[in-house]
């Protein structure tokens, strides 16, 4: 009779273990959905040469939150927003990731913003399926998986826009290129010699720097040795003004074209930087907003950057995208994602493709005089 019970148990185990193994999959899909609170990870470089750009960037987080909070909870739930510090470098960006996605359990992850970290940490979210919007730039980033988004311009679009404003607006034959020497900086730096030799005309100085290298008087001489009659300069904004001001010392009287992050306080505020141009993403940075962010605690003499309200939109896609999903479960709060439709404050218009890459994407062109960044006439 025992061993009969036995064989007879056996089945329902067997039974029992196939049922469980056809619904692991969805088991492990489903995020952790109690009454704990959800939690939006952001990884920044809060620390970087231009940290307080970024602080400037969380103050526009820390708004959405705080709206999503008093307009209502989803599913009686808060948001919570959690912070990592990645430095913009490769290692730290992995290890800030990580403890996000692993120690920290967050729901969905906002950032990297750097590509040079974007690219060794991206595996992390895509790995647990995490919903993750990246703001990174180098073009390539996306193919990291299918649960990652970008709410901002692929460089394959400032690139060319760069070399086309270079070719059509100024009619400069003759181009200097340095850049910094990782993902973003080479991705970018290759997008922008590929159009513009396309064009028919010459780069004639090519090289890059590290993003912590200190002079560039030497480099910035042999640009001026070659006769180059502009310098595309795709570096980092805090050591940037550094270099910049090198090549004043240098007497290397030619226009500078730099990228969208040069239109922090680092370089606008700069004496040094007066003339150099600027391929901006078209964005919206509205009045009635800086003043929401300067009526939180310790903001209210904040200088609000122009970048900074992308970071409010990030964080209000997801909070759009976790109600639809009506859950954190994350391949709904994926699916959410791809039918966003909507405007915010920075970007006109946010809608993904069938990449996950907006669909709409404008440049502005800004010149920095008297230490604000203006529109380029």
């Amino acid at each position: 009779m025992k061993t009969k019970f036995y064989l007879l148990f056996i089945p329902v185990i067997a039974l029992v273990l196939v049922s469980c193994g056809q619904n692991i999959k969805s088991s492990v899909m489903q995020s952790n959905d109690t009454k704990e609170n959800i939690k939006i990870g952001m990884s920044l470089p809060l620390t970087w040469d231009a940290a307080s750009y970024w602080l400037n960037v969380l103050a526009w987080a820390e708004l959405a939150v705080k709206e999503a909070n008093d307009n209502g909870w989803i599913n009686w739930r808060k948001i919570e927003l959690v912070v990592e510090d990645d430095k913009c470098w490769p290692k730290d960006g992995v290890s800030a990731v990580n403890k996000l996605i692993n120690v920290n359990n967050v729901d969905v992850l906002a950032g990297p913003v750097c590509s040079a970290v974007a690219w060794p940490a991206l595996s992390i979210p895509q790995k647990k399926w995490i919903p993750t919007i990246i703001l990174g730039s180098a073009p390539d980033l996306l193919k990291a998986g299918d649960y990652i988004y970008r709410t901002y311009p692929s460089d394959s679009f400032q690139g060319k826009f760069a070399a086309d404003l270079i070719y059509n607006n100024f009619w400069k034959k003759k181009i200097a290129v340095i850049y910094v020497k990782n993902d973003w900086g080479q991705g970018i730096k290759q997008v922008f010699v590929d159009k513009y030799k396309s064009n028919g005309w010459e780069i004639v100085y090519e090289d890059w720097v590290l993003q912590d290298t200190k002079d560039l008087r030497t480099m910035m001489s042999k640009v001026k040795e070659s006769w180059a009659e502009a310098l595309y300069f795709v570096v980092y904004p805090g050591t940037g003004v550094a270099w910049i001001k090198q090549a004043h010392d240098l007497w290397l009287n030619i226009p500078i074209i730099g990228w969208d992050a040069f239109i922090g306080d680092e370089v606008v505020k700069s004496w040094v930087a007066d003339g150099i141009i600027l391929t901006v993403w078209h964005m919206n940075n509205p009045d009635e907003f800086k003043a929401k962010i300067n009526k939180l605690p310790w903001k209210e003499k904040m200088d609000v950057n122009v970048l900074a309200p992308f970071w409010y939109d990030i964080i209000n896609v997801f909070v759009g995208a976790l109600k639809e999903a009506g859950s954190t479960d994350w391949n709904a709060v994926r699916e959410a994602l791809k039918k966003t439709n909507i405007d915010w404050v920075a970007t006109p218009k946010i809608e993904f493709t069938s990449d996950r890459e907006l669909k709409e994407v404008n440049f502005d062109i800004k010149i920095i005089k008297d230490k604000q960044a203006i529109d380029y006439k």
